[in-house]
């Protein structure tokens, strides 16, 4: 592993004197005034031009009487503004939280009436089927809409800097659950442990800019969720941040190549989705020096294929809204061998090592410690976990056990130390009396060349493997001839007791806001269809019952796309 550059060095010196998001912007707007800071739909602004909107806001706050403490929510697309948003409550001591823009209507009132924010900022489009509840229900709160009249606030107000004591321990930023499973929850998190998240992030990112270039972030996944990871590097690297409205291959192909981006941050969909674009080679990505993912587990396949195609650039960190990242890394120089090609699937399908500072724990139903290679629920302690979800102590007695953090997902230790994570315990598939993990079925799916994404799911009583092809595999035969494929590679290279009931194709399998693919939907689909009476794979003699104290998954067959 290379040595970490003086400009690495310095950066995690001076994060060990900061206390606070507000300094830690502060700091940027001193150092870097002249650099680029943003990059949207409205252009480019230099760090002095967004630290004059960051304070011009922040006037129009105080103006209003708003204080340290209250909570500024906002309802907007993928722009500037929340960027801006987000640095002047850092400014001020508000704090700061968001929907992000797919939450449904009765939902975003519900949220606003339970948190009880002292400024709305929103778009009008978004906004619209609520607005005159939110009038009404708390008459009090100062609404501020995205375009004419937010530029008109801005323009009113002079600059001025927030006056409050702003402490580490002070709540910053209230962080919402993406409300995919119900109304979102919140986690109010402090400054301390935001900046602490960054301090252990340091530990292993190296800082220092590209060598022939400007340094450019880009979110390739959304500030409402994991993209907000992003704010503070790219705020201590003096770096531009460029903000995409929206998430497809094309787009993020296309900013890359124009601003020349040296780090992404991309969800493991996004870098699915560059590989099976037709027209990538258009496009010059050699920028890109640096790209960590998450959000979801990557296919080991997958990132194999990225790292043969963009180079060792890809780096991976477990973690979740209720216990920060890093976690674990899996860093760049773990994906590769001496020769720079990428190693096998028994490491590339992990999340890596835990990190120095942090423990994990698999556990069984019972709560007890399992041995390595041992499948069960997986458990964090770490410096940057949450206290509780914000007033909602029935949650966080759910989630928080014993000062650890049940993370939702089952996984296991292999002998090397490396975490697997198989997904959700919800997500587990019963067939024939026994529980199937997804994530073992859908890897093996994925070394298949004609396999864009996989996703096994519960359909009555089968187990059902949905497919979308990748581009150049869409025509000339037909979704039936290439699920029936599928299912023979899979009969090649899975045990009996894994063999998925049925094997179905679709053009697109359904994602969330956060590029993910969403199980309910997939299942949704499927009870929305007529049963196959000729199903591609028929049910196979029930195999012995797993529970969740399994032993560790098969070996993956080779990619037949390397």
């Amino acid at each position: 592993m290379a040595l970490p550059s003086l400009r690495s060095l310095m950066t995690r010196f001076v994060l060990r004197r900061l206390r606070t998001a507000r300094a830690v912007a502060r700091l940027a707007y001193r150092l870097y005034p002249t650099r680029p800071a943003l990059i949207d739909r409205r252009g480019t602004l230099s760090y002095a031009q967004l630290q004059d909107r960051v304070l011009r806001l922040q006037a129009w706050m105080q103006a209003q009487g708003v204080r340290k403490g209250d909570i500024v929510f906002t309802w907007l697309p993928e722009t500037g503004e929340q960027y801006e948003i987000r640095l002047a409550t850092f400014e001020n001591g508000t704090i700061f939280a968001s929907f992000h823009k797919h939450l449904p209507a009765d939902a975003a009132l519900s949220t606003i009436e339970r948190v009880q924010p002292t400024v709305f900022i929103h778009d009008p489009l978004l906004s619209a089927p609520i607005l005159q509840a939110v009038r009404e229900r708390l008459p009090h709160l100062h609404l501020l809409a995205l375009g004419d009249d937010y530029e008109q606030a801005l323009a009113r107000h002079t600059p001025r800097a927030g006056t409050a004591d702003v402490h580490e321990a002070d709540v910053f930023a209230l962080h919402m659950t993406s409300g995919t499973t119900g109304l979102p929850k919140a986690i109010g998190y402090s400054h301390r442990k935001y900046l602490d998240s960054v301090r252990l992030i340091s530990q292993a990112v190296d800082f220092k800019p590209p060598a022939n270039g400007p340094d450019v972030h880009m979110l390739g996944l959304p500030l409402t969720g994991p993209g907000s990871g992003l704010v503070l590097p790219t705020l201590l690297a003096g770096a531009a941040l460029v903000m995409p409205e929206d998430f497809r291959a094309t787009t993020l192909a296309r900013l890359i190549a124009q601003h020349r981006v040296s780090r992404a941050f991309l969800s493991p969909s996004a870098i699915i989705d560059l590989l099976d674009e037709p027209t990538l080679d258009q496009y010059d990505l050699s920028s890109l020096t640096h790209v960590p993912y998450g959000s979801e587990m990557m296919p080991a396949p997958k990132i194999a294929e990225a790292i043969r195609r963009f180079g060792p650039i890809f780096q991976q960190g477990y973690g979740c809204l209720e216990a920060l990242p890093p976690v674990t890394w899996l860093l760049p120089h773990e994906h590769v061998d001496a020769r720079g090609m990428p190693l096998g699937t028994d490491i590339l399908s992990s999340v890596g090592h835990v990190i120095p500072g942090v423990q994990v724990l698999i556990r069984d139903e019972q709560f007890a410690p399992l041995p390595v290679g041992q499948i069960g629920l997986i458990t964090v302690q770490t410096p940057v976990q949450f206290e509780g979800y914000w007033f909602d102590p029935e949650k966080t007695r759910e989630t928080l056990r014993d000062g650890w953090v049940v993370m939702g997902d089952l996984g296991y230790f292999d002998a090397a130390g490396y975490l697997h994570v198989l997904g959700r315990s919800a997500d587990r598939v019963h067939r024939n009396g026994q529980m199937l993990n997804p994530r073992e079925v859908e890897e093996v799916a994925h070394c298949h060349p004609a396999v864009k994404e996989a996703c096994l799911v519960q359909h009555g009583a089968d187990a059902v493997l949905v497919l979308s092809l990748r581009h150049h595999w869409r025509n000339g035969r037909s979704q039936q001839s290439m699920a029936h494929d599928v299912a023979e590679f899979l009969v090649r290279n899975l045990p009996a007791e894994m063999q998925p009931d049925d094997v179905r194709v679709v053009h697109e399998i359904p994602r969330s806001f956060l590029n993910k693919m969403l199980r309910r939907e997939v299942r949704l689909m499927l009870a929305a269809e007529p049963r196959s009476t000729d199903p591609v794979h028929g049910p196979h003699t029930a195999a012995p019952t797993r529970s969740a104290q399994e032993t560790r998954p098969h070996a993956h067959p080779a990619s037949e796309a390397a």
